[in-house]
């Protein structure tokens, strides 16, 4: 992998010179340091501990739920941690069940809200912040909305052209429903994600740039990728029949799915 970056590392700065090397150079540089992405870097880096603390509490929610006092061992999750302290004391301190569905619902219905993809004022230092780049700012934050409902714009992630049928999946329990040959459409990929691009002809995600991970995996497996168009996932229905253009950042709904 150390002589794969290093001979990457040399091809982006060949037939570079004066300011756009010294430039490029310091960009990767950056670039390096921040983003190590490698196919295993998520569960360490980004997710172990989150991880590690969800097993700790599923197993006190299954010990809470043989007692009773929940429904599901993942009740555990909507509750705070002083709540839970208190009701592995004494059952009858709180309504946890109460709590629970409350806090479900509200969970849901926030699922449900659209936020801008950006909020409050931007300078361009902010938009020039490297790690920006991995979420597509800010061509995001410049993009207009598009006034073609069937017609859905984003970032040039791998090149090239595909026509095929739109599978959305939001999680990873509707993996088994992506066949050979249908286009992906999600929100994000991470490396768990990466069993899919064996069997897809193309991606389209809600978000990221093009050194986010949807990007660099669309270019090593060689399929048309757009990014980074905020709204995917809520104008393309799965058996849509969707063009993809990797190279120009857009993604066309030629034929929507029968009774969509």
């Amino acid at each position: 992998m150390r002589k794969d970056i290093a001979a990457a590392a040399e091809e982006i700065l060949a037939g570079l010179s004066g300011e756009a090397l010294e430039e490029m150079r310091a960009a990767n540089a950056v670039n390096l340091r921040m983003a190590p992405l490698t196919p295993d870097h998520h569960f360490y880096i980004d997710q172990g501990a989150n991880a590690h603390v969800r097993l700790v509490l599923i197993a006190i929610g299954r010990k809470l739920v043989e007692g009773g006092r929940l429904a599901q061992p993942d009740d555990v999750m909507f509750l705070r941690y002083n709540e839970l302290r208190a009701l592995i004391g004494n059952a009858a301190s709180l309504g946890a069940r109460e709590i629970v569905a409350t806090r479900r619902a509200e969970r849901e219905a926030s699922m449900r809200i659209r936020p801008r993809d950006w909020v409050g004022t931007v300078t361009p230092t902010q938009l020039a912040f490297p790690y920006l780049a991995n979420w597509g700012y800010p061509e995001r934050f410049h993009r207009a909305a598009s006034v073609d409902d069937r017609r859905i714009t984003g970032i040039a992630g791998s090149p090239g052209q595909v026509e095929g049928v739109a599978r959305v999946v939001q999680t990873i329990d509707e993996f088994d429903g992506v066949r050979d040959g249908d286009i992906l459409v999600c929100q994000m990929t991470n490396p768990a994600w990466v069993v899919l691009f064996t069997r897809i002809a193309g991606l389209v995600t809600d978000t990221g740039g093009t050194t986010s991970h949807p990007a660099v995996l669309s270019r090593e497996f060689g399929i048309p990728a757009v990014i980074g168009t905020s709204v995917a996932t809520h104008r393309i229905a799965t058996g849509d029949l969707i063009r993809v253009d990797g190279s120009a950042g857009v993604v066309e709904i030629l034929q929507r799915a029968a009774g969509a």
